[in-house]
């Protein structure tokens, strides 16, 4: 359905937004190599794959729970709390800072 192909399509974006924002080339060569096997977008534009790698890599049925990692602490983050509307969220860490997502 198109529904369920939207919400593939955003999980492969925010899966592979690091590649996609630096390199968006990237989305034909690594992307879809790297996304699970029933990924709706995966099997969409698998011939968009490029056809020189002998040995795809070994990857996951399904995408994991994880949407996104976010990074910017420089050592462990030892708290995180949500604000009372849930639309951010603020982490601490043992380097000393606080980050507002």
């Amino acid at each position: 359905s198109l529904y369920e192909l939207v919400q593939d399509a955003y999980r492969f974006v925010m899966y592979h937004k690091v590649a996609i924002e630096s390199a968006p080339l990237q989305a034909y060569a690594s992307a879809l190599l790297f996304s699970p096997r029933r990924s709706l977008v995966k099997m969409l534009f698998q011939e968009e794959a490029p056809k020189w790698i002998a040995i795809a890599p070994s990857v996951a049925d399904d995408w994991s729970a994880c949407l996104q990692t976010l990074e910017g602490h420089s050592s462990s983050v030892n708290s995180v709390a949500f604000s009372p509307d849930s639309q951010r969220l603020a982490s601490a860490s043992y380097d000393n800072t606080v980050k507002i997502w």
